[in-house]
């Protein structure tokens, strides 16, 4: 469809020049909250600024989302068409159609000289009929039932757009002024709601208004059961008889108010699917979710994810998958304030592998209006983005530079309330978030309390990583701290070459609050400089050198703790008394870290030589002296 086939659906359109305005069909608009453009593949993009998604606005104008896209020759996906139904003057007509799999769609098409062409054409919305507008109508809820009734010798109408909030127009009020209407309701909630809606806009203006509940006289009526069911059912004649008992036996609409919208968006849990849950990295980052990556600075955050978003592109494994996974490349975006794409993001995702064509950013360098820096959570820049690109993932790093600058980061509302636009379209398009955060140094801090400026985010995120060092010389640690869709993942270890790419080390069950106690607690540790005496004397005894891990594992066996063992080794080195060493390698898979002590080399001081041949106490006796002493 094109965005002038929405607009006829919409009231109050104002603007031009592909922006429009319009009060939005999915909830009580009062003020043009609805935004309407076209994008540059020619989609049609709807955002309301109230909060109403995609999916709602347009099943309240009789569309599904798929409609938004533009028409493309594909007569061969048409299906078979059931009925037409052409409108007054003969200019505009919807045809029916089923495709093999049961569904149905309509689509319309306009006179284009002798030939129809897709598409309303810009005709202004106007009923259907079949009879006329004079004495008595009945009003129903599509073409069909409206030609079912004319069948039956009466005069009918209907809207052009089905049943829904704000369906019913003004200029179908009009069209009826004077006539005595009969408006017949469907079977269910959004086919009453609708009814009323249309009698109380008829009240006043048509000579009278009845309501007519096919349920009243034919009790049997199926769930979202019409007049043309009743037909099918009962036969025409039999049918006829319940109509004028119908039209009869009911009184003229008294005005009420209007059904909330709001009330038929909420249904029984039997309608609602069970669906299970999609992951993009399993068990650690959910599919249309948001997940968070926190970590102090200099700990490797954007290596990170520069690593996670390489292995999607090109569709291999990172660190959080098992060896050997595979799947199937991904379109990625990110978004960044802090490092340059040309100076150091372009190179590292190069060397890790990156499908470059598969992986989109924007160019700040070319935006000379500033319109990338309306790329804020909420705003419709950011979903007219993500709804055109559809990225399986979008990275935003850090949190600070894509939040609006009038919210309060410390607001759990306001937080809330910009990010609430991430869970809707991520649900819609299955593009997932991963944001990036900084973390505090609050002594004592841990799990939500750790994320700086903002602790919501973790309320918000699915998934919540947090990255840090541990006690091993160039090894980093990548805990999951929340998981609200698996069991929490096993701590990755990890480590950060001179060309800045990610390699595993191994796993752990220690999490981010032990990592940061611990440190804590071993900076006070009075039996700290007894562990590094120890760890010296172990080191001396066994040749100067030896692989860290049989240190620790030394060390923890005579009563050090892991944190006290960990300090110890950083005062260490801090003071020159130990370097450490690495042997094999990453690709091999035998690269081992040692640590060895740093003894200083006698000069000699003032001490005098003696001949080689001068008697020590420190030498042997020799069995001549022994038998001299005997």
């Amino acid at each position: 469809m094109t965005a002038q086939d929405i607009l006829h659906r919409l009231q109050s359109v104002r603007g031009g020049r592909g922006q429009w305005t319009a009060r939005c069909p999915a909830h009580d608009d009062r003020q043009n909250s609805l935004s309407v453009s076209e994008g540059n593949d020619r989609r049609v993009l709807l955002h309301c600024h109230a909060g109403c998604d995609v999916d709602k606005i347009t099943a309240a104008l009789g569309l599904s989302p798929s409609d938004l896209f533009p028409d493309k020759p594909r007569s061969h996906d048409y299906g078979t068409a059931e009925r037409e139904h052409i409108y007054p003057g003969g200019q505009l007509k919807k045809v029916m159609y089923r495709k093999a799999d049961g569904s149905k769609y309509g689509c319309w098409f306009h006179k284009s000289g002798s030939a129809w062409a897709k598409g309303r054409g810009g005709s202004p919305p106007t009923l259907y009929i079949a009879g006329e507008l004079s004495g008595g109508v009945f009003v129903c809820e599509g073409e069909k039932d409206v030609d079912t009734i004319r069948r039956l010798g009466y005069n009918a109408a209907s809207g052009a757009d089905g049943a829904g909030p704000g369906k019913w127009r003004k200029e179908y009020t009009e069209q009826l002024r004077g006539c005595s209407v009969c408006v017949f309701t469907d079977n269910d909630t959004v086919g009453r709601a609708y009814a009323a809606e249309t009698c109380n806009a008829l009240h006043g203006v048509a000579s009278s208004v009845r309501l007519l509940d096919i349920a009243t006289v034919w009790p049997d009526i199926p769930e979202h059961g019409d007049v043309s069911d009743m037909v099918a059912a009962l036969g025409t004649d039999r049918a006829r008889s319940m109509i004028r008992e119908l039209v009869t036996g009911t009184p003229e609409w008294t005005p009420q108010e209007a059904p909330d919208p709001l009330f038929s968006l909420f249904k029984p849990l039997e309608d609602f699917p069970e669906e299970e849950t999609k992951w993009l990295v399993p068990g650690w980052i959910p599919a249309g979710q948001i997940s968070v990556i926190a970590a102090d600075g200099g700990i490797g955050k954007t290596t990170l994810w520069c690593h996670i978003i390489a292995a999607l592109s090109n569709g291999t494994a990172c660190i959080l998958d098992p060896p050997g996974f595979t799947r199937e490349p991904m379109r990625i975006m990110f978004l960044t304030t802090e490092d340059s794409v040309r100076k150091k993001l372009r190179k590292k995702l190069r060397l890790a592998g990156a499908t470059m064509k598969n992986i989109f950013t924007p160019d700040f360098v070319g935006d000379r209006s500033g319109l990338l820096h309306k790329l804020k959570f909420g705003s419709e820049e950011l979903e007219k983005v993500l709804r055109h690109f559809r990225p399986a993932l979008c990275v935003f790093d850090p949190i600070q530079g894509f939040t609006p600058p009038k919210v309060n980061m410390g607001s759990r509302n306001e937080m809330r309330d910009c990010t609430a636009q991430l869970i809707t379209i991520g649900e819609d398009i299955d593009t997932t978030a991963l944001i990036v955060c900084h973390t505090n140094k609050r002594k004592g801090a841990y799990g939500r309390d750790r994320i700086a400026d903002s602790a919501d985010i973790w309320d918000i995120a699915r998934s919540v990583l947090m990255a840090g060092f541990t006690e091993d010389q160039g090894v980093r640690y990548l805990s999951n701290e929340k998981n609200n869709y698996a069991p929490l993942q096993e701590t990755i270890l990890f480590s950060i070459d001179g060309d800045e790419q990610i390699h595993k080390e191994g796993a752990s069950w220690r999490r981010d609050c032990e990592y940061v106690m611990g440190a804590e607690q071993a900076k006070s540790s009075p039996v700290r400089e007894d562990c590094k005496a120890f760890l010296l004397n172990a080191l001396h005894e066994a040749g100067g050198a030896m692989p860290t891990a049989d240190l620790d594992e030394k060390a923890n066996k005579a009563g050090y703790s892991f944190t006290a063992v960990k300090r110890a080794k950083q005062d260490l080195k801090k003071d020159g008394a130990v370097k450490y060493f690495q042997t094999g390698g990453a690709k091999s898979g035998d690269k081992v870290w040692h640590i060895q002590a740093l003894v200083e080399q006698d000069d000699g001081g003032d001490f005098e030589e003696l001949p080689d041949d001068t008697k020590t106490p420190f030498e042997s006796p020799s069995p001549s002296d022994i038998s001299k002493v005997v």
